[in-house]
């Protein structure tokens, strides 16, 4: 059972590195928000990178040796830009491995779940109405 969960399972990681922000615009300066775009290190006839940009027209990328770039973005009617550039090349990102494994987390939630059990067990136990009679006959609260 465990393993089919973990097939459909979806880590995320969140970290901080130096990215190369291409933000593009119409010449009214307007965004060129959500069109897409593809990015291609130099020489490369496939992209290395492709997507929409963002609500204000950026698209970002974290390069790694590469130096230059090429981006073209396109939009369904018609505008575009192809354009080269250089980066430094120096950006790297760190990433860091996961807080916990799987196994750990599950074995925390089984815990989790067998403490509530037992709290619930104690509490109703303890909660017995007055007058109640005991299992052994005598009076549960003389």
């Amino acid at each position: 059972m465990i393993g089919s969960v973990s097939a459909h399972e979806v880590h995320e990681e969140v970290s901080r590195a130096q990215a190369t922000v291409v933000r593009l615009t119409y010449a009214d300066g307007e965004p060129f928000s959500f069109e897409r775009y593809e990015l291609f290190a130099d020489g490369s006839t496939q992209p290395t990178l492709s997507g929409s940009t963002d609500g204000q027209g950026r698209a970002v990328f974290l390069p790694d040796q590469v130096k230059r770039w090429r981006v073209r973005a396109f939009s369904a009617d018609g505008h575009g830009v192809d354009v080269n550039f250089e980066t430094s090349g120096e950006a790297a990102i760190s990433v860091p491995g996961p807080a916990t494994d799987r196994t750990s987390r599950v074995l925390l939630g089984v815990l989790v779940i067998l403490a509530l059990f037992c709290a619930l067990q104690l509490f109703v136990r303890g909660r017995r109405p007055r007058g109640a009679v005991a299992r052994d006959g005598s009076d549960a609260h003389p």
